[in-house]
């Protein structure tokens, strides 16, 4: 779609951000993407604010200062807006989305080993792209003390090694965007960028955050369009933080500051910095799952140029769902160099293993809409 056509699109039937409050935020539909302040805060309006991972206006006076545009309510991940057109854009005829190529790999890098999750895929992809200089940043996110991520633009690829790791409650992965045009002088003369709108950057995030990406890239409205490259993690579920490590504290009695690894595997799996174990069944987890969970109807991330997840995956390797030619240049030249390794199956068996995987996914897109 063209500027001009988003543009006609907006002016046809206006929602504003009142309507996305009312269907969408007090019904606790909200998955905190960030997309809809990032925008706005962006374009200077300085009308909507994130607290406590709920969007709403800054005071009574910014109800009537909003200027009714409705785009927050068009990327909206949440609103069925644009998702015709995003369907269409990406050629999607079921729940799993368009898929050029399926694969498992890992990271041949061995630093990258020692600190990613499962096959290190993300972490190598990133590299890559910064090694190549396709990107000049990346949006990922970080752990703070308390091990609650942290959404954040790097510039390096040294960086990476803080976000290694999976994340199972909420990062407001969109949220950093807002920040684009107050990028340190600094850093854009080091990348050598003279014009902000130069920036390339790639984008990590869950399906629902991807999704409202690729509705801010179809309507062509920033600052979403420095996103080169759209990297979707599966997500079956995400949790509320607080909730979470409430649970999770009375179960182990181990403080959020002193966790160094968190992972899934059937149950919860918790490894401290002193290297202890615990597992947690995961259905005492249940009352932490965010509601908008319960509304969600992806699982491997249908709106991004490469998916990647464990889910499906051999020990130690990545599941990679490969959707866009952007995707697979990317994918393609990583393998080619080496960079990483992809599980070989045996060629009489590659089209009953691919449908294998697709009947996972689909069993867990199923599962997730029936809770």
């Amino acid at each position: 779609m063209t500027e001009s056509e988003s543009q006609k699109l907006l002016q046809n039937e206006v929602k504003t951000f009142e309507d996305l409050e009312n269907e969408i935020i007090k019904s606790n539909k909200c998955c905190a993407c960030g997309a809809c302040i990032a925008y706005c805060e962006s374009q200077l309006f300085d009308v909507i604010e994130m607290n406590g991972y709920i969007p709403g206006f800054k005071s009574e006076k910014s109800v009537d200062n909003c200027t009714k545009c409705g785009v927050c309510y068009y990327i909206c991940p949440q609103t069925k807006a644009l998702l015709k057109e995003l369907n269409d854009t990406y050629d999607i005829e079921d729940n799993i989305g368009h898929i050029v190529k399926i694969l498992a790999a890992k990271t041949t890098n061995s630093a990258l080993k020692k600190v990613g999750q499962n096959g290190g895929v993300v972490s190598a992809i990133l590299t890559h792209l910064f090694e190549r200089r396709k990107i000049d940043a990346a949006i990922v996110s970080e752990f703070d003390h308390n091990f609650e991520p942290v959404p954040k633009i790097i510039f390096d690829k040294e960086d990476l090694f803080k976000s290694a790791g999976t994340r199972y409650s909420i990062s407001s992965q969109i949220f950093p965007l807002k920040n684009l045009y107050s990028i340190p002088q600094e850093i854009l003369m080091k990348k050598k960028i003279f014009d902000i709108d130069q920036l390339r950057i790639a984008f990590i995030g869950t399906p629902c955050q991807c999704r409202a990406v690729s509705k801010m890239k179809f309507l062509h409205v920033k600052p979403a369009h420095v996103i080169k490259y759209i990297i979707g993690l599966f997500c079956f579920e995400n949790f509320n933080y607080t909730q979470l490590y409430d649970i999770l504290v009375r179960k182990t009695n181990v403080d959020p500051t002193k966790i160094k690894k968190t992972w899934i595997k059937k149950n919860f799996f918790i490894q401290t910095r002193d290297n202890k174990e615990f597992e947690i069944d995961i259905k005492t987890l249940d009352p932490a799952v965010r509601n908008n969970c319960h509304e969600c109807d992806e699982f491997t991330g249908r709106f991004t140029d490469i998916s990647v997840g464990a889910s499906g995956a051999p020990e130690g390797f990545s599941m990679i769902l490969i959707r866009t030619d952007n995707g697979e240049k990317v994918i393609n030249n990583m393998l080619s160099k080496g960079i990483i390794e992809q599980f070989i199956v045996p060629f009489k068996n590659t089209i009953e293993w691919k449908n294998k995987k697709l009947d996972w996914y689909n069993k867990l897109i199923s599962l997730k809409t029936k809770k």
